[in-house]
Formats: structure tokens, C-alpha cells, sequence
């Protein structure tokens, strides 16, 4: 699933701000930042199939979130998305990075939103990578529900994980990279960790935080995955243009050139109009 580690440079560590540690990789040497935020139970390498191809005319930061993919985990205030967008900011400053491109996938979405809005001059523009525009999970989840959620997933975590992954990627993806990316996910943190800030995912409100957000944006988003969104809009996406890919959840492993060729796209018509 991802690229050989002997042809990565290991991950650099910075301490964040709320406690626990941010991992992260540069690739590329010149040109603009494109900064690659994961997703839930996600680390840097989910991006190793494309973070170099993006490479070639920009610099790219791959991070991995405090308590995931290895890194040191936070107490419990830091395990929130505020807290998360609040460490990839402070990596920004710590590399002295302004004016990046944010691409959010997943949980990812929330966490460049809240970097948008604690650190705008760092942030030129986000891109949410098939994430943000459904409410039944970024509008704000009510608590029996967000409840009832967690514990079905503790009861079974490794098998409500691979049930997860076989309804949101897509149909043509076969069983070896169903099965890496289910254990990838399940390694990349424990389940009590990832459940609890997952609780915390479906706690947070896009339609009181993204009208924070004042850099242009898009949302490039799967249209397999959409057939399980909520059918109502949240009126605060209804001036944000949505692109879609054919493929699952996951396009930078499932199909990583035609998702280059998607983000390119978006990154010609939203930074270089």
C-alpha cells in the first residue's frame, strides 16, 4: 500500500502544542507548499504513492497527527480536532511555512479548517479530499448517537474497521489493498485513543466553524462514497464548489495518478486562476 520505507526519509518529530508529538516528511526542494493532512486512524505514509509526484513542481509536507502512525500520544485535551489543527499550525510556524495549500482527506477536513482559522496568514487555500459536506458526520453528531456509535465500534474493532473500509472504498478495489489498508488503520493507533477522538470528530460543527474560514476552497469529493452521505446540505458549503472523482475514499492509494491529476486541477483553478 504505501512506498517502500527504504526510500523515505523517516519522519522528523516536533512536539505539539497540547502535548504528544507531529511527525512529518518533506518532499521536494523548491516551489510552493502543498501540506497533506490524513485522515482518521491515517499517518504520513497513507500519502507515499503521491506525495512525490506532487513533488515535482512544489514542496510537500506529509504530517501525522499527535498519537497516530507511531507518534507520541496526547493527554486527553489534546486528543480534539482544534487541538490537532493547533499542532499542524505550529509546524507551520516552526518551518517558517506561509501561504500553503492545505489538503485535508477524511478528518482531515476539520483539522485544515481549524488551521485556516487559527493561522490564516500560513494558508492560502484548502482542498477537502472527499470529506466536510456530509452532516451525519461533520454537523455536529447528537450525543446518544455519538454514543451508540462508539461502543458498536469498541465491541468489534477490528471487524466494525474492515466493515468501514468495505463500504466506503470503492467496488473495483481488491482484497489485498482492502485488507492493507484495515491494518494499517488498526496499527496506526490504539482503539481506545482512536475512538475517543473520533468521539471528538462527530462532536465538531462545520456549520459553526467553516464560516470561519475565509481562503478560497474546494471540496473534491468520491461520488461512490457520496451515495452514503445524509441527503440534506449544510447551508455553509452552498457557496463552496465540489469536484468529484471516480473512486473510493481512499483515491491517493486506491487511484493515486488520477487523483494527482484531480488535485492538479484544482490547485490550477483555485491558487493560480
Amino acid at each position: 500500500m504505501n512506498a517502500p520505507a527504504r526510500s523515505l526519509a523517516p519522519l522528523s518529530t516536533l512536539d505539539a502544542p497540547m502535548g504528544g508529538q507531529i511527525g512529518y516528511r518533506v518532499f521536494g526542494s523548491e516551489g510552493d507548499w502543498l501540506v497533506l493532512i490524513h485522515g482518521w486512524c491515517g499517518n504520513a505514509e497513507h500519502w507515499n504513492a503521491i506525495a512525490p509526484e506532487l513533488a515535482r513542481d512544489r514542496r510537500v509536507l506529509a504530517v501525522s497527527h499527535p498519537g497516530f502512525g507511531g507518534m507520541l500520544p496526547p493527554p486527553p485535551e489534546g486528543q480534539t480536532i482544534r487541538a490537532m489543527g493547533a499542532a499542524v499550525a505550529h509546524l507551520l510556524d516552526h518551518l517558517g511555512i506561509e501561504g500553503a495549500t492545505l489538503i485535508g482527506h477524511s478528518m482531515g477536513g476539520p483539522i485544515v479548517t481549524e488551521v485556516a482559522i487559527i493561522a490564516p496568514d500560513r494558508v492560502k487555500a484548502l482542498i477537502g479530499l472527499d470529506t466536510l459536506t456530509d452532516r451525519d458526520y461533520y454537523g455536529r453528531v447528537p450525543h446518544d448517537e455519538l454514543v451508540r456509535r462508539h461502543q458498536e465500534f469498541a465491541a468489534d474493532y477490528a471487524g466494525r474497521m474492515r466493515a468501514m473500509i468495505d463500504i466506503i472504498v470503492h467496488p473495483s478495489t481488491d482484497e489485498a489493498m482492502r485488507q492493507a489498508i484495515t491494518d494499517d488503520m488498526i496499527a496506526s493507533a490504539p482503539a481506545s485513543f482512536a475512538l475517543d477522538v473520533k468521539d471528538d470528530l462527530f462532536a465538531w460543527d462545520a456549520e459553526e466553524r467553516w464560516p470561519l474560514v475565509a481562503c478560497p476552497a474546494v471540496m473534491l469529493n468520491s461520488t461512490w462514497v457520496a451515495r452514503l452521505a445524509d441527503p440534506k446540505p449544510m447551508d455553509c458549503f452552498s457557496r463552496t464548489d465540489v469536484v468529484e472523482y471516480d473512486s473510493g475514499h481512499f483515491p491517493m492509494i486506491e487511484a493515486p495518478a488520477m487523483i494527482v491529476e484531480k488535485l492538479r486541477t484544482c490547485l490550477a483553478t483555485l491558487v493560480y486562476p
